[in-house]
């Protein structure tokens, strides 16, 4: 029988020794996809050896939330984890091997969670399916960078080629006249040459700027689904009051963190006029603080002509408009509010660009010269023009009987 001091000695090992509690086997109502799935993570979670609590911890952040419960799902075949946490797994359990992460086996888990995501969860679905066709598409624009790249190097030589053959022509005194063909057959191909790879370098140059638009309307349609994402994880609906209230839950919770996130989702993933809407929604419910974050992200990291359409598309009076044209103007990075600017000369929306730069300078923002940029130039100079035309500051009275002014 041990001695209390034997005992007094081995509680606190106990105590200091985390448990790694085992698994509960596959319900066999499982579709084969969730099983394969939930197999793949429980073998990367016994390669990496946490318990439930440290491995919970070493998974969440930049908004990912992951404690035990929802590890148990994922272990379970009754959750599908986020795309990012295949490749945070594999870390793990790299790092624990003292070994490299593997792409290849990275690119395997990934397959079979986006199997048992298309059967348990289609808005995951959609999230991996975004994000391999961005990669996709990343992949091919580095493609085209480096063929466009190759041509203009081709024309280079060509060109090169086509003015030594033409200066060797100029002292035709010197050659024979089988050099003076051979020259000359030397030139006619290199600019035979040229003009292929002007066309080609047209081309290339075309399918990049595709490329980029694709790129473009890939985040803007990411965002969204990060969006939908963010509030499906946290409870909440793509309604304004379902926003708010998950919102409102992660405050309550202490979840900071997770709630300014999907605040940014909100603002970058809706439209803007709906992000107008919710602001309103946090202000009805005095949630006054979560109202200033949603305006300053909405005008500090939205494309500038997502908000150009938008103050385009209101009233001139209306109250949305004013509103957003002074979140703009207080938080919008500078180098935006030209090119917001410059749409409205561009659009002939001469009245919207009169009030924006009115705006500016209520707000005594500063644009600063840049001699190598015209609409910056042409932003700074019509902030100047405005602030010369705008009413002075009415001078204090010390009554309204007329007593000369006091110097306060």
């Amino acid at each position: 029988m041990p001695t209390a001091q034997h005992e007094g000695e081995r509680g606190p090992a106990r105590e200091q020794m985390p448990v790694r509690r085992g698994l509960a086997p596959l319900d066999e109502r499982l579709s084969e996809p969730e099983r394969r799935c939930a197999e793949r993570l429980r073998e990367l979670r016994a390669r990496i050896g946490l318990t439930s609590e440290e491995l919970a911890e070493r998974l969440s952040g930049d908004g990912i939330r992951v404690d035990r419960t929802r590890l148990s799902k994922f272990f379970n075949g009754r959750e599908v984890p986020r795309r990012e946490i295949a490749v945070r797994l594999h870390a793990l359990a790299a790092e624990g091997e003292g070994a490299e992460v593997s792409a290849e086996e990275v690119r395997a888990t990934r397959a079979l969670m986006y199997a048992a995501a298309c059967v348990r969860s289609p808005l995951q679905a959609r999230e991996f399916e975004l994000a391999t066709a961005r990669e996709e598409l990343d992949l091919h624009r580095a493609e085209a960078v480096e063929e466009l790249a190759s041509l203009q190097r081709e024309l280079h030589d060509e060109r090169k080629r086509r003015q030594d053959a033409e200066d060797a022509l100029e002292d035709m005194a010197f050659h024979s006249r089988a050099e003076v063909r051979a020259l000359t057959e030397e030139r006619d191909a290199a600019l035979e040459r040229i003009a292929q790879l002007e066309d080609q370098i047209r081309q290339a140059g075309a399918v990049l700027r595709l490329r980029d638009r694709d790129a473009e309307t890939l985040d803007r349609i990411t965002r969204a689904t990060d969006a939908e994402l963010a509030l499906w994880e946290h409870g909440g609906t793509g309604e304004l009051s379902g926003i708010c209230a998950a919102v409102v839950h992660l405050r309550d919770a202490d979840e900071d963190d997770a709630a300014d996130r999907l605040i940014d989702q909100i603002a970058l993933g809706h439209p803007v006029r709906d992000v107008m809407r919710l602001v309103d929604e946090f202000a009805a419910r005095r949630r006054f603080y979560d109202g200033s974050r949603l305006e300053g992200v909405l005008a500090s990291k939205r494309k500038p002509m997502d908000l150009f359409r938008c103050l385009s598309n209101e009233a001139e009076q209306s109250e949305a408009r004013s509103r957003l044209l002074g979140f703009v103007a207080e938080h919008a990075p500078v180098e935006h509010l030209v090119r917001i600017n410059k749409a409205c000369v561009d659009h002939g929306s001469l009245e919207l660009g009169s009030a924006l730069r009115n705006a500016i300078a209520e707000r005594q923002r500063e644009v600063p010269e840049n001699d190598g940029d015209l609409w910056t130039t042409h932003l700074r100079l019509m902030l100047e023009m405005a602030r010369e035309l705008s009413p002075a500051p009415a001078q204090q009275t010390a009554s309204a009987g007329g007593s000369a002014p006091v110097d306060r």
